[in-house]
């Protein structure tokens, strides 16, 4: 149930704020970049992945 709780709070903070791990996750390789649309959409559809197989996880472990 602890992996779920967790899966839960990544899902959000990703889908939530996408730029923002696009930026800790590769974006501070490059001066003055900006992340693409499709970047932004990637990391938003991981999120509410995450956040969906952790709702699972705490389905599943009732």
């Amino acid at each position: 149930m602890g992996s779920g709780i967790l899966l839960i709070l990544i899902g959000f903070v990703v889908a939530k704020f996408p730029g923002m791990v696009w930026f800790f996750a590769v974006g501070w390789l490059f001066k003055d970049a900006e992340p693409s649309d499709v970047a932004i959409k990637f990391y938003r559809y991981i999120g509410i992945f995450l956040f969906i197989i952790g709702v699972i996880s705490i389905i599943d472990s009732l």
